[in-house]
């Protein structure tokens, strides 16, 4: 009978590491910036039949897959109305080398910075994973935890030329998104043998040796990048307590399951495309 096998993903951690995959046009983007690819970017269905695959093949074990829950925070860091009378005249005597600068402008500058994240929060929510859940087969995304930003946190703070504030609070990034991970993976162990982490963080450790005292098999996925294929964001300490490691290098994720026809905006330009063969050519050669 094959093994009953449930896909963990923790939806930050692999989106950084999509995000590793970046790619300049030709000729260059005016402000140097590359494209970055992101969930709505692949196919997810082909994607998980191949990790599947590749378990299958490294394990020499029947797994059949029930569901892949991949995990986002629930919600973004709420406006605080007390930030705006504590936390503005700290922001004004703490940059001095920004001329004429005002408790009022930081406030406002710190809101309009906000409200672009919040929004930037709900549209990924709303018009690309939910989007991705209803293209792809065993596919649930689960919302736990909070992304956290700090508004009067400057990570940049100038006045241009025409007088204007540039300003960019800072991402400090999700809050309990891992512990709602670890709960699911506790609470669901009667109904699979296998689980499957996709992650690298070592916060897992606990979870992994329990569900191991519990004889549940418990692997770790990551990607690749590279010639020869090398895996950045895995723990020494996870990646030897779990029961096996699995790995898809980037000529296989970018060859195989990257959906050319993206129809979730921002669409992969065909000037990308391009320098994604070119990438490619250049690992294979």
């Amino acid at each position: 009978m094959p093994l009953r096998t449930v896909i963990f993903v923790d939806g930050a951690n692999f989106r950084s590491q999509l995000m590793t995959f970046a790619f300049q046009s030709n000729p260059p983007h005016p402000l140097g910036r590359a494209f970055r690819l992101k969930e709505q970017h692949f196919d997810w269905a082909s994607f998980f039949s191949e990790v599947i695959r590749k378990i299958i093949g490294h394990t020499g074990l029947e797994h059949r897959l029930i569901r892949v829950y991949w995990y986002y925070p629930s919600q973004i860091s709420p406006w605080e109305p007390w930030w705006e009378s504590n936390l503005a005249a700290k922001v004004v005597a703490s940059h001095p080398e920004v001329p004429d600068l005002r408790e009022e402008e930081v406030t406002g500058a710190a809101r309009e910075w906000h409200n672009r994240e919040h929004g930037n929060f709900a549209k990924v929510r709303n018009e690309v994973l939910e989007r991705i859940q209803r293209a792809t087969d065993y596919l649930e995304f689960k919302y736990v935890g909070q992304y956290v930003v700090h508004p009067f946190t400057p990570y940049q703070i100038s006045r241009d030329p025409d007088g204007h504030i540039r300003y960019l609070g800072t991402r400090v990034g999700e809050k309990g998104v891992d512990l709602g991970i670890a709960v699911d993976m506790m609470a669901k162990m009667p109904n699979y043998d296998v689980a499957v982490l996709v992650s690298g963080d070592s916060d897992f450790l606990p979870v992994v040796a329990n569900l191991k005292d519990n004889l549940r098999y418990v692997y770790q996925f990551s990607l690749a990048r590279g010639s020869p294929p090398s895996v950045r964001y895995l723990s020494p300490w996870l990646k030897g307590l779990v029961d096996c490691f699995i790995w898809m290098d980037e000529v296989e994720l970018l060859s195989n399951h990257l959906n050319r026809n993206a129809s979730i905006p921002p669409a992969i330009p065909s000037a990308i495309l391009d320098a994604i063969d070119e990438h490619l050519a250049s690992l294979i050669a």
